[in-house]
């Protein structure tokens, strides 16, 4: 058919339940910042012949690929999508899925490498699709289809209108599979309002999900910290946060309402909690550590979290986030109850960050080390660098978060070796760390603490397929982006290209030049 006349209905097909736009031809999903490049470069629709096609785009709900709800395990397979013949790991809460033996095995090897086992207890055949293809690719498992039966288009009159999606408001069945049967839901208290109510019941049928990576951590969160929470309204009004804010990234058109819920549960519970940590107990520690966990899932799901985006806050007096302070200080904070909670609920989270013994200095990643040992020289590139007058002290203080920057590099992989790399992690292994110093320079916007800060962005990608950090990378590098002038940008290629995004202003960028051999004096070099 001549690209003139083409209409929406002939190449595109929308799916409102995941806010995909489906190429027909292709078969897979376009992504929503692609779809003029799609229909140029692999359909030859020009410009006049696609101002239609973009027409129609642009009234659809379309969620960026780290957005997307992938359907639940063996629900039937999606219209128009291939189905592809894979594997799931079985190990206990890992579910990894691939097309290949060869990539089943290298990620045991990697992942499980404690556990020695069959073939046929390592992994189980499945079936799979995916909606996007390249760096967005992400598995999910379908149901076997009939050999015979053919994949069903569904009617145009389906596909005419975009439909408001449904909450999601309780976790899959296969969850069981990682935690005990679903905890009776207890009587609420009468002075409750039917939407708290309402909001802990999400978050004990779905929200606690993601907040573990293991059928242990996960029953904390589904059962043990909600009956914290019963005698702490501090953390009660925590997890109504974060029940509210998990809805928020479910329901697009409401998610404004949402984040007004969330903002105001945090602002009851943040004070009370303050109240708390200035004296922890035996009777409270837990319940603290629980809220300054939803503190972290705060920081990063909100987006009225911004301004806490960079470590510290925009406002000096404020000095550095509250769920910063308790994990950089809590060997001090719980001083007198550390025995009670290294041996209490929280244990498997205090026991995931032990991963410093007997590890390198230097990243092993061969290419990690080099892009490392770039930013030795930083803070004074060039013979007129952008930075007038350094101290001694911040030098210093730049020095050491980037020593400790290549420790957590070290300590990630460690993690993910082990197979639990989970947001603790990687909140412990570097801000956790970082020297006072190195805060003000982030608070003073030092375009070298920044460009440190975009580096350490790279360890966060086996996060992103949380709903609360979906966003969080791109967001964070965007605003560092934004705070540097255009002689500086060049230095978070390197962080952007990892994390599969491309630079607000590329067109723009000062590493331009070197696209034609001209390298600019205090930029890394291209590779």
């Amino acid at each position: 058919m001549p690209p003139a006349a083409l209409s929406p209905s002939d190449l595109l097909h929308y799916i409102p339940a995941h806010r995909v736009l489906i190429c027909k031809e292709c078969r897979y999903a376009i992504q929503p910042s692609a779809i003029s490049r799609h229909l140029k470069d692999l359909h030859k629709i020009y410009r006049s012949d696609r101002s239609e096609l973009l027409e129609y785009t642009k009234k659809l709900d379309l969620a960026d690929p780290a957005d997307v709800v992938l359907p639940l395990p063996n629900e039937a397979p999606v219209p128009l999508l291939p189905t592809e013949s894979g594997l799931v790991c079985a190990r206990d809460g890992c579910n990894h899925l691939c097309i290949t033996v060869k990539r089943m095995k290298s990620h045991w090897a990697t992942a499980h490498r404690d556990v020695v086992g069959s073939a046929s207890s390592q992994w189980r055949i499945v079936t799979l699709q995916t909606f996007f293809r390249g760096n967005q690719l992400r598995y999910f498992i379908v149901s076997p289809q009939h050999p015979h039966e053919p994949q069903q288009e569904p009617s145009p009159a389906s596909q005419s209108e975009p439909e408001s999606r449904m909450s999601e408001t309780t976790a899959p069945s296969e969850w069981s599979e990682s935690c005990s049967p679903v905890a009776e839901i207890p009587n609420f208290p009468a002075d409750w309002i039917p939407d708290d109510v309402a909001l802990f019941k999400h978050f004990m049928t779905s929200t606690f999900y993601y907040l573990g990576y293991g059928p242990k951590t996960r029953q904390l969160w589904k059962t043990t910290v909600p009956e914290m929470a019963f005698q702490h309204d501090f953390l009660k009004h925590g997890i109504l946060a974060c029940s509210a804010l998990h809805l928020a990234h479910l329901n697009p058109s409401e998610r404004r309402q949402y984040q007004l819920i969330a903002a105001c549960h945090q602002a009851r519970g943040l004070p009370r909690f303050r109240e708390a940590i200035a004296a922890p107990t035996e009777d409270n520690c837990h319940a603290i550590m629980a809220f300054s966990h939803l503190l972290i899932v705060h920081c990063f799901a909100a987006e009225d979290a911004d301004a806490e985006l960079l470590l510290v806050s925009d406002n000096p007096e404020c000095g550095i986030p509250d769920w910063l302070k308790v994990i950089r200080g809590s060997c001090a904070v719980f001083r007198e109850v550390w025995g009670h909670m290294s041996s209490g609920p929280f244990k498997p989270l205090i026991e995931e960050s032990a991963v410093e013994e007997a590890l390198p200095i230097i990243p092993d990643n061969p290419e990690h080390s080099a892009r490392l040992k770039e930013l030795l020289t930083l803070p004074v590139r060039g013979e007129n660098p952008p930075v007038v007058e350094i101290l001694d002290h911040q030098i210093t203080a730049y020095s050491s978060a980037l020593i400790l920057l290549s420790r957590a590099f070290v300590m990630a992989q460690a993690a993910k070796d082990h197979g639990n790399f989970t947001m603790w992690t990687a909140v412990q292994i570097w801000p956790a760390r970082l020297p006072i110093e190195y805060l003000d320079l982030l608070r003073a916007r030092e375009p070298a603490a920044l460009v440190l800060l975009a580096h350490y962005c790279v360890l966060l990608g086996p996060l992103e397929e949380s709903w609360f950090m979906s966003s969080f990378r791109k967001r964070l590098l965007e605003r560092i982006y934004w705070q540097l002038d255009e002689s500086w940008r060049c230095w978070l290629d390197w962080p952007f290209s990892e994390a599969g995004l491309m630079p607000p202003g590329q067109m723009q960028c000062p590493m331009e030049g070197l696209l034609h051999g001209d390298q600019m004096e205090g930029c890394p070099a291209s590779t």
